[in-house]
């Protein structure tokens, strides 16, 4: 035998040493790549909350801003898309907001009485304009006036006023909800 023919093949324990350690880097990565699949959901999963929290208010539109008489309250519906982490229900009633034109611009109050969260219904005037003396909750004798400001009665605030714009002849409400009973107004 040559001299050459020896030195171009590695000794077998050589081999094998190799053969491990190409093995053992490939069992490694797979494992850093199976660890970078599950993080990413689970990262997602994780930072949820903290994304809900910056987009905690919802615009939704209603009606159009001349089917709404001047200074006349109207009860309107909020109808909107709830999503949760893993499902989306079509066209679901949120809640209700009471719209008061005032010229071009529109009032948005909540009808959930800050009280114990009854629903808040507009007085009729002897003259029939529905609103015209406000607010008033069945339940327990709370009392605002047409701007939504209490009068009376056991509400530790005022009614809560929601944010509007006109978008395209629409009014479009910042839908958001409020804690009952306490007398700050803080989003739930």
């Amino acid at each position: 035998m040559s001299s050459d023919t020896r030195s171009k093949s590695p000794p077998p324990e050589q081999a094998q040493t190799t053969s491990r350690r190409t093995l053992a880097l490939a069992t490694a990565a797979g494992a850093c790549a199976l660890a970078a699949a599950a993080a990413g959901p689970s990262l997602v999963f994780a930072l949820a909350p903290l994304q809900a929290q910056k987009s905690s208010g919802r615009w939704v539109k209603t009606v159009k801003l001349d089917q709404l008489q001047e200074g006349v309250p109207r009860r309107v519906a909020i109808v909107d898309d709830r999503k949760d982490a893993w499902t989306v229900e079509r066209g679901v009633e949120l809640g209700s907001v009471w719209l008061v034109r005032r010229g071009d611009r529109v009032l948005a109050l909540s009808a959930v009485c800050p009280h114990l969260g009854c629903s808040v219904n507009a007085v009729v005037t002897p003259e029939g304009r529905g609103g015209g003396g406000g607010f008033a909750c069945p339940c327990h004798t709370s009392a605002f006036d047409p701007g939504g400001k209490r009068t009376s009665g056991p509400s530790p605030r005022d009614l809560d006023e929601l944010e509007t714009k006109i978008d395209d002849g629409h009014v479009v409400v910042d839908f958001r909800r409020f804690r009952i009973g306490i007398d700050e107004k803080v989003e739930t």
